[in-house]
């Protein structure tokens, strides 16, 4: 039987005899460098070029992309150093803070200049007062309180209007940050005016530590009006 008429599976099953013995054999064309150097690929361009060619250039795509996975991962830690940077910065400041209008404050300066945050509204209940069943401005959040985990994204404009107040119709974004300190509940609003600022895949290690922050700040410092 000639080559041309040798059956398709006969074809593929010495293939894959070929396929095995190079994989279990790496050294075989260092061994035989002239069968290396006639070998040819096609290229995309339609020219042929030599499997050492071939070779060159994917590693060179390779590396290329290493390099760009590289740059990635430095910017996102760049930013995570910086982050760390502004969460200490805040914490000396509300460490510093004796009463509670002091909090408010260096909470609405530091997270507008520091985390570029459009608005910033700290909600605050006794644990009464923070059931939804009694207070219905509260019920599109009866979710968030529950779990007491931080919750980005999007929100409906009466979530917003509560959250913000004027502000609302501008505030494409937010995080909310669950407060919890001693017989108090709170919510730690941030709205942006960037719709991809805050969203629900982002992670929200910074956000939960900025809650433990605030909450433990507001046990030591003394009550409003006080």
């Amino acid at each position: 039987m000639s080559p041309q008429s040798e059956p398709a599976s006969d074809y593929l099953e010495t293939e894959q005899v070929l396929i095995d013995y190079l994989t279990k054999n790496p050294d075989f064309f260092q061994r035989n460098p002239d069968v290396l150097c006639k070998l040819e690929l096609p290229h995309t361009s339609g020219d042929a070029v030599s499997l050492i060619e071939r070779q060159v250039l994917a590693l060179r795509e390779q590396a290329e992309q290493n390099h760009q996975k590289l740059e990635e991962f430095v910017a996102i830690a760049r930013e995570n150093e910086l982050l760390n940077d502004r969460l200490h910065h805040l914490t000396v400041k509300l460490i510093e803070c004796c009463d509670f209008d002091e909090v408010i404050n260096t909470l609405q300066d530091l997270l507008h200049d520091d985390f570029r945050a459009e608005a910033v509204e700290l909600h605050l209940y006794s644990v009464s007062e923070a059931d939804p069943a009694s207070n219905p401005d509260l019920d599109g959040f009866r979710e968030f309180l529950d779990s007491g985990k931080p919750r980005c994204g999007r929100f409906s404009d009466k979530q917003l209007k509560y959250l913000f107040g004027p502000q609302a119709e501008d505030i494409t974004s937010t995080a909310l940050i669950p407060i919890r300190a001693d017989g108090l509940l709170g919510i730690l609003a941030i709205g942006s005016h960037s719709i991809h600022r805050f969203h629900p895949g982002m992670g929200t290690d910074y956000l939960i530590r900025l809650g433990e922050i605030v909450s433990k700040t507001l046990e030591v410092v003394s009550e409003p009006g006080s």
